[in-house]
Formats: structure tokens, sequence, C-alpha cells
């Protein structure tokens, strides 16, 4: 991305030396820009002797500027840590200069080179305290510096497992940029998005966000957005194991990032290509593309690029079982890691040159590797290298005859794989979850939006947004049932035709008994739902060919709890109905089923009628263990079973109407959800939530708006007034003393140790630990004026009372003092002042001050511990 020249990054006037100096600085200023737009590999060498003049060296705020530039330069050419270095030299310098501005750009900067790096939590911290450094209610400037930190954020919390807050963070920063028209900002956004749902498994949400972007891009006809796009696209597609499409995608990727001139972007198309080729055996394909990456790679400087393309191509070799040729790949690849620091490369170039070794007949080389392989890989916290490293090992011990080393190896590898199965599994079921989870908090974003517009407008006509939301929220709850229903029924069921078939039967029953047809037709699409909670069952019980034990046998019973507690608090006859059969299809007519024990018609009917219809397609489907029964023998023993398992009177209906030959019933044929033509659309003719008159509509509107007006002004761990409240609260306060009340201070507190905490004792500590302090400052500071969390370890305390700043920190350790676990030490919080008008007139200002002094305390705090002897 080019960078914009904004008027405070030109090069001053430095001291009052001759104009001819400073022109010569503006020079080289415009100079290291130009290199720095065109991506030149001189750019890192010429911003460090910018730096290094003494006219900028001397001054603090072009020093700072130049740092800034040296950090962009060095990211460009993959030199993070020194990249890194420049940025925090260069947040330190504008904070000296009282620049917040500037300030948060460089932490924005910092936080994104250390998710580069993979320090995840020192990026979150650096991202954090730049969103919360600018007000994004002034500048268009200030505005574009929070999106720019909240995108990175998301990328953060993804690589955290805090997917649902990453995609809140890329969809808050999506806002803003679109509301600075900024169609690069979106596009980037709308990428990122994009990326996390596919990673995921959201590919459908993926591919929609992604040609969203796509068409965005379409009117800024940037061919390097272009590029990153399909690029996405493409991995989207490859995740979803259609490799011809992902290749049809990446191909043009590839001539989009040659024509944007974007070499770095052309060279990992390149590597995603060959990569792709691989994966359909298109060899020699594979090995032109990745053989041109090196060569772009290497012509450019990008030496992480070129890293993932020799292990790329020393995979190819490896699959044409040119080992000695792999071995070459992989050494330089292993090289080129260690030379970047790139940890998670070096072990993947370790294990690959194990397996070679192996291959090779060079055990001594193969045990070295895979053995510092092992290592890296329990360090970093890898499983899927991990259990590669075991089967390495295992493999290893069996050519040395050490066959009880080969033994323990292959059992770790098999405790891992299983450990990874059922994290992959309980992954899956957590996206579901988060995507309803994103679902609803739009839906609450908009029922608070329709709430301000019932204020503002006619009433009855922001009743009736109300309603088209919460059928947007319905549309989107009948999707997650429909992913979560077919989730379910794939773990032991690929075809999904046992659900169907129970779906038809069932209503076909319902249909003979009397049942309305639309009850009958809601009762064929519920039932399809009764086994929705053996998603919960390991795959070891639920696909045991073998007879169960005890205990697996009651860990498979849970189902009906599971499935039962996944459709719980449904408002629709769909979902009340398929929540009644998950918890009872295995109940019994005389008592001896199961969850509950019930009995006779303490059944619901639902639950009677799938259980007949269960057992019916049970009965006469192939199964491992038996052949299925024809009609006839199945019915025989349903008829066998009347009055204990099933329902006399259901027994009598199953016989006329499904015994072959029987007449058709009005209403029978394929459920409406069978006609679809792709699975998702399984329930897509379900009405999920009923239309509620116009009364209630109001009345829950009303509720609803004053609980998320609630919600949304407090801090939902310590139960404290939120940032939101907090920026509220002070403008008022700010402007009160033209009324005659008191002029406000303001505190700024930042709770230290609270990351020493998380490290040693968990995150579950450190949320204790604020819960504890919010608790006792709110008690407190309560006599003398309010307290807020603002976020993070950030607290802060609006009042009016005319106290001393000793007075106000004697009240903070009080608080801190309060907030101590026996046994522990007391925690330590840095404490900063500002008063209006005397420190500033201004809100923002007011806090911006206090924050700033806060820092400063904290900076002479540490510097005081640095040296005491």
């Amino acid at each position: 991305m080019s960078l914009q020249r904004r008027e405070h990054h030109r090069v001053p006037a430095v001291r009052s030396g001759a104009r001819l100096e400073t022109l010569r600085l503006g020079r080289l200023y415009d100079e290291l820009i130009g290199l720095i737009d065109t991506k030149s590999p001189l750019a890192p060498g010429r911003a460090e002797e910018y730096c290094a003049l003494p006219a900028v060296a001397s001054d603090a705020g072009t020093l700072a500027h130049g740092k800034y530039l040296h950090a962009q330069a060095l990211i460009q050419h993959s030199d993070m840590k020194r990249a890194l270095e420049a940025a925090l030299i260069s947040r330190n310098l504008f904070a000296q200069r009282s620049r917040p501005t500037d300030q948060a750009r460089a932490e924005s900067l910092a936080g994104k080179i250390s998710l580069s790096m993979g320090d995840f939590e020192a990026a979150e911290e650096h991202l954090r305290a730049a969103i919360h450094r600018v007000d994004p209610g002034q500048s268009g400037e200030e505005k574009s510096i929070r999106a720019t930190a909240l995108n990175h954020l998301g990328a953060v919390l993804f690589n955290r497992n805090a997917v649902s807050e990453a995609l809140l963070s890329l969809e808050t920063a999506l806002e803003i940029w679109s509301q600075l028209a900024s169609p690069s900002g979106q596009i980037n956004c709308l990428t990122n998005i994009g990326s996390i749902q596919s990673a995921v498994g959201q590919f459908d949400a993926a591919i929609k966000s992604l040609n969203r972007a796509y068409k965005i891009n379409l009117s800024a006809a940037d061919k390097k957005s272009e590029g990153y796009i399909l690029l996405s696209l493409a991995r989207a597609h490859s995740l979803n194991k259609d490799y011809e499409l992902a290749i049809e995608i990446t191909i043009s990727a590839l001539s989009s990032s040659r024509a944007g001139d974007d070499t770095v972007l052309t060279s990992t198309v390149l590597i995603n290509l060959g990569t792709f080729y691989i994966e359909i055996g298109a060899f020699s394909d594979a090995g032109s593309y990745l053989g041109e990456a090196i060569e772009l790679s290497r012509k450019i400087g990008y030496r992480s690029g070129e890293r993932s393309a020799l292990d790329s191509l020393g995979f190819l070799k490896y699959r044409l079982a040119e080992f000695s040729a792999a071995k070459e790949l992989y050494t330089l690849a292993l090289n080129l890691a260690l030379e970047l620091g790139e940890a998670q490369g070096e072990l993947e170039a370790r294990l690959h040159l194990a397996a070679v070794g192996l291959s090779l007949d060079n055990p001594a080389e193969a045990e070295a590797q895979v053995t510092r392989g092992l290592a890296l890989a329990t360090e970093s916290e890898s499983p899927t290298e991990e259990a590669e490293a075991h089967r390495i090992l295992a493999e290893l011990g069996r050519r040395q005859g050490d066959y009880r080393r080969a033994f323990d190896h292959t059992q770790e590898h098999l405790r891992i794989k299983d450990e990874l199965f059922n994290t992959e599994r309980d992954r899956q079921t957590r996206n579901l979850s988060i995507q309803f989870e994103v679902e609803r908090a739009r839906h609450d974003a908009n029922v608070y939006r329709v709430r301000t517009e019932v204020e503002q407008e006619a009433r009855l006509a922001a009743e009736q947004l109300v309603q088209e939301r919460t059928a947007e929220l319905a549309q989107a709850h009948q999707e997650i049932v429909t992913r979560l229903a077919m989730a379910a029924e794939y773990r032991d069921d690929t075809t999904g035709e046992h659900t169907r078939r129970v779906g038809r039967t069932a209503a076909r029953i319902a249909r003979a008994v009397g049942w309305p047809e639309d009850r009958a037709r809601i009762l064929g699409m519920a039932a399809r739902l009764h086994d929705v909670g053996k998603i919960g069952i390991p795959d070891s019980i639920l696909l045991k060919a073998g007879k169960l034990t005890v205990a697996e046998y009651e860990q498979m019973k849970s189902h009906t709890l599971i499935g039962s507690r996944i459709l719980s608090g449904g408002r629709s006859d769909l979902l009340r109905m398929a929540e009644e059969i998950a918890m009872t299809h295995h109940e019994r007519w005389d008592g001896t089923g199961y969850p509950l024990g019930l009995r006779g018609e303490e059944v619901p009917l639902t639950g009677r009628v799938v259980a007949l219809a269960d057992v019916f397609d049970a009965l006469t489907q192939d199964r491992p263990y038996k052949r299925a029964w024809t009609a006839q023998e199945a019915l025989a023993e349903i008829r066998g079973l009347s009055g204990t398992h099933f329902d006399p009177l259901l027994v009598e209906v199953a016989l006329k109407v499904l015994t072959p030959g029987a007449g058709a019933l009005p209403g029978d044929g394929p459920l409406d959800e069978e006609d679809a033509s792709h699975l998702l659309d399984v329930f897509e003719q379900l009405q999920v939530e009923r239309t509620r008159d116009v009364e209630e509509a109001r009345l829950a509107t009303d509720r609803t708006a004053r609980e998320l007006n609630r919600m949304a002004h407090t801090d939902a761990l310590t139960g404290l007034p939120n940032r939101r409240a907090f920026e509220a609260d002070l403008e008022s306060a700010v402007q009160a003393p033209a009324l005659g009340v008191r002029s406000p201070w303001v505190i700024s507190c930042d709770l230290d140790g609270l990351k020493v905490v998380n490290d040693t004792l968990g995150y579950g500590q450190g949320d204790a630990l604020l819960k504890r302090f919010g608790t006792a400052l709110d008690h407190v500071f309560a006599p003398f004026g309010r307290a807020y969390r603002i976020g993070g370890d950030e607290f802060a305390v609006i009042g009016t009372h005319a106290y001393d700043d000793a007075t106000l920190a004697a009240l903070l350790a009080q608080a801190l003092r309060a907030s101590q676990v026996e046994g522990s030490p007391v925690p330590g919080a840095s404490l900063g002042v500002a008063r209006a008008p005397a420190d500033a007139v201004t809100a923002g200002d007011l806090l911006r001050e206090s924050d700033r002094r806060m820092y400063a305390n904290k900076l002479r705090h540490r510097a005081g511990e640095l040296a005491a002897p």
C-alpha cells in the first residue's frame, strides 16, 4: 500500500539552520517515501542513513517520523525484529512529543509487526493501545488509524482462537472504512473476514464476503487488491477440497498480480498454484510454478516466500521419490528458516528432512532431525507436527529392532491424533456457535438502531423494521440449525438418507392418525433433528463396530440430553417440536426407555411417532452387523414390540400405512426441503419465527431496547460502566461547569501485573483479579466519583469534588489492597489525573492528558525499579 503523504510527515525546519539544509532533508525524505512505495531493496539502508543524519537525529519529531518509515521499509523486506525496534522507538518519541495520533499510528504498526512474528499477546497489547488512544469521533485520520488497528486485531484474535471476537473486530473496522468511503479499507477487511470464514469451514459465507470485496474492487480497478481477493477465494475453495476450481481462480489471481506489478503477491500466488497442482497430481506444472516462485522470491529478496517455495518443491520431489533432490531443497529451506528466525518453518523443514532420512536409509540423520523437531513441536504447542514426529520415531524404532520404542511412539502418535480429531470436531461445533453469536450480535445492534428510529420517526414504521430484523435473525437461526443437523447426521450417515426417511415415515404416520397437513409436515422436518445430539458423542463410541461397554452405552444415551440442550429455547413450532423429539425418541411405552423413563402417554406423541419411524428405518437398512430386513419382517418385529416399546395405537396405524402396497395418503410425497438443489436449503421453506402482532412487537422492542441500552453501557466482566458510558459521562461533566457545577477531574488507571497473572495462573485468575479490582474501585470511589472499566486492564474515574493527587492516589491504594487475595502480593497500578479546565478543555483532551500522565508515571516507576540495587 502506498504511503499517503500527510502534512505532519513533512520534515520540519530543524533548529534554525540554513534553509538549504531544510530543503535537502525534504528531498531526502521524499526520496525515501518513493523507495518505500516501490518496495525498493534500497529503502531500509536509505532510511537508516536518513535517521542517522545529525539534523534528523537531533530533532525528536523528525526522528520519530524517520523511524516510522524505517520500520515500514524493514517490513517490506521481512526484517521483522529490526522493524519492531524501529516502530517502538517511533512510538516512544511521539509519546515524548505528546503526539497521541502519531503515537497510535506507530503502536498500530508495532502490533502489525508483532502479529507477523507470531507474538500475539504483544500484538494485542499494542493494537488495543492504539485503538484506545485515538478518538473515533474526531478526524478521518484518527478513524483510519482505529480501523487499521481493528483490522490487525481481528487477525490477532483469530490466532488466539477468539473467532467471534475477531469477526466482530473486523466488522467494526469495515463499518468505519464504509463511513470513510474507503474502497481499499473495505476490501482489506472483507478479504480478512472471508479468510477467517474459510479457515473455520464457513465456505459459503467466505465466498460471499470475498465476492463482495471483488465487486467493490471493480470500481476501484486495483489489480493488486484483485489479486489478493482472488488468492483468498482460491484458498477457500482449496480448503473445501475443490482444487480444480482453486487452480482456475489462482491463475486469474496470477494475471492480476502481474498486472498490478506486485512481485511479493505474484510469488505467493505462484507458491499456492504449485501446491494446488501437487494436490491433483499434476507434478510437471507444479514444478514449473514453484521453480518460478523461487526465482522471483530470490530476485526481490522475499526470503520468507523463498523458504515456503523451497519447502513445497521439496515436497514435490519427495512425492516423486527423488529423495536426494528433496533433501537438498529441504536443507535450503531449513537454513533460511534459521536465518529468518521462523520457528514454524524450521519445525516443518526438520520433520521433512527426517522423513527423507528414512527414505534414504540414513537413520542417524533422521534421528537427529526428528529429535530436534519433536522438541520444537512440543515447545511451540504444535500437535499436528508433534504427532508426525512420533510417527517418524516409531518407524525408526521399528527399523532398528527396538520394538518397545516403536510401540511407545506409536501410542503417542495415536493419542495426539485422537486429540486432534476431537479438537477439530469441537472446533466445528464451536464455529457453529460462533456464527450464531455473530448473527445475534448483528441482530442486537440492529434492534438498538431501530429503537433510535422509533424515538425519531414514526413508531409504526420502526416496528416494521424490528419485525424485519427479527426475520433476519430467524433466517440465521434456521441456517445454524440446518448445519448442525447435517454435522450430526454425517457422523454415521454420510448420505443423510436415514434422517430423510425417518422424517417421511413420521409425517405419514401423523397424517394417518389425523394430524393436519401443515403440522404433519413440520413433524417430518423436526424428526430429521432427532439425533442432533450425536454431534457430542466421540467417534470412538459412535462408530464402534463391536458391542459398547456399559460406560460407553451410558455416554451414547446422553445424545438425547445433548440434542435437547442444542435445540432448547426456540420460539417456533419446529424448534419446540424438535427439542421434544430429541429428548424423548428413545423413551418406551412400558417405561424402560431413556433418559427420563417416561411411561405410556407421558411420552409426547411426537417422541412416540419418531421412535417407531426410527426403528422401522433401522431394521430395513443394511448395517455392518446385519442385513436389511424386508418391510414385512420389520413390521412383524414392531407388532411384537406393541405395548412394550411402542404405543399400541401407533403400531396399528403403522401396520396399515407402512405395509408395501398401502395406498397413498393426501400430502404424501417428498418434504419441501427434499426438493431443494442444495443441502443448505433443507429448511429454507420453514418460517422459523411466527410473526407477532404489533402490540407484542412494541412491548418486546421497548424491553429489548432498555436491556440493550444497559448492556451497551456496561462492562460484561466487572459490571462497571464501560468506555461508551465513560465517554458520554465525561462529555456531560466537561459541559456541566457552564451550568454552575464544579469542574470535573478524570483518573486514568492501568492495573499492573495482569499479564503476569494471565501467563502464570491463567486467564481465569486474571479475570478474577479484574473483577475484584473493579468492585473495590467502585466501592472506594463511590462517595467521590464514578468508576469505569475502559477495556483490558485500564480503568477510569470521573469526579467533581476538589481533591489533590495524593488523596486520589491514597484512595487507589485502598482499592488495590481491597482487591488483594490472601497470600499474594498487593497488585500495583499506575495513576494519571487531569483536571478541567486547567489541564484540558474538551473531554477527549482531558482523557488523553490523564493517559499521558499515567504512562509517564508508569515509566518513572519502571525506571526506579531498574535503578534500584
